[in-house]
C-alpha cells in the first residue's frame, strides 16, 4: 500500500471550497473526466452524499451510458463542509481519496488531501519491487490535485456565494484568469476579515476591478503595492480595471499612480 498527504491554503471560504468540490457536475473540464451518479433527488436533479455511487470516464462522455469498463466509485465519508472521502475500484487496485477542509482565517481555507493506493492480488515480491515507484506516483497525484484546486472554483461557485454575502472583496475568474473585485466600502475591518493580502497572494491575480468601489482604506495600499511589484517581476502588468475616483484619489495621495496600469 502507498499513501501520500499534502495541503495548501486557498483565499476563499470553506463554504465556497465545499460547494466547488461537491458540485455533482457531469463533466469536469479541469480534470477532463465525466461522472455519472446513481443518485437523483426527488426533483430529478443529482443529490450526492454518503454512500452515493458513481462511475468516471476519461474525457467528455458523449453517450448517455458509460462504457462497461468505466471505473466505479463511492463516497465513503461525508461531513458537511468538513470532509469528503471517495473510493475508486479498478481491476487491479483500489484508490481512496480523503479531502479535509479547515478554516485558517476568515475567508481562507486549508485543504488537506490524502491519497491511498492499495493493490489487489498479485505477487508480494512484485509489490515490494514497485513500492517506491507507486509511492512517487501517489505523491504526484496529491501534488497535482492540490495544484489544480483553484481551477475547480469556477465563476459560478464564486457568484453564488458572493451574491449571498455581498462581500467587499471577492475573487472571481473570467476568461483572463483570477480578478479581485473591490466594491462598496473596503474599510479596515473588511480588509482584515476577508484577508486582502492572502487573496492577492493565494492565486495569480491578473487584474483588480474597482468599478464598484466607494471607499478604500489606506491599509489596502501596501498589499496592493506588493501585488503590483510581484506582477512586474513576473512580467505581467499590474492591471486595474474600471473608472473610479476614490481609487485614483488614494493612489495619487500616496504617490502610487504610476504603479498600476489603468484600464476603463
Amino acid at each position: 500500500m502507498a499513501s501520500a498527504r499534502g495541503a495548501r491554503e486557498v483565499p476563499v471560504s470553506r463554504e465556497l471550497v465545499w460547494r466547488a468540490l461537491t458540485d455533482p457536475t457531469t463533466y469536469c473540464s479541469v480534470c477532463d473526466v465525466s461522472y455519472v451518479f446513481d443518485d437523483t433527488s426527488s426533483g430529478g436533479g443529482q443529490a450526492i452524499g454518503l454512500a452515493s455511487r458513481f462511475v468516471c470516464v476519461p474525457g467528455r462522455l458523449e453517450s448517455a451510458e458509460p462504457p462497461p469498463n468505466a471505473v466505479a466509485g463511492e463516497i465513503v465519508e461525508w461531513a458537511e463542509q468538513r470532509c469528503i472521502g471517495t473510493r475508486l475500484e479498478r481491476a487491479s487496485e483500489t484508490w481512496q481519496t480523503r479531502i479535509e477542509l479547515d478554516d485558517v482565517e476568515p475567508g481562507s481555507t486549508r485543504v488537506t488531501i490524502t491519497v491511498t493506493r492499495e493493490p489487489k492480488g498479485g505477487s508480494r515480491l512484485l509489490h515490494a519491487v514497485q513500492r517506491k515507484a507507486m509511492q512517487r506516483m501517489v505523491q504526484h497525484t496529491v501534488d497535482s490535485e492540490l495544484a489544480k484546486l483553484p481551477d475547480h472554483i469556477t465563476p459560478a461557485h464564486v457568484a453564488v456565494v458572493a451574491g449571498e454575502r455581498n462581500e467587499a472583496i471577492v475573487l472571481e475568474r473570467d476568461t483572463d484568469g483570477w480578478v479581485l473585485q473591490l466594491r462598496g466600502e473596503v474599510d479596515a475591518s473588511a480588509i482584515r476579515r476577508l484577508g486582502l493580502e492572502r487573496q492577492l497572494e493565494g492565486v495569480t491575480v491578473v487584474a483588480i476591478d474597482v468599478t464598484g468601489l466607494t471607499y478604500l482604506d489606506s491599509i489596502a495600499l501596501p498589499p496592493l503595492l506588493r501585488w503590483a511589484r510581484a506582477a512586474s517581476r513576473a512580467g505581467r502588468p499590474a492591471l486595474v480595471r474600471g473608472v473610479n475616483q476614490e481609487f485614483d484619489r488614494m493612489t495619487s495621495v500616496m504617490g502610487m499612480t504610476s504603479v498600476f496600469l489603468r484600464r476603463d
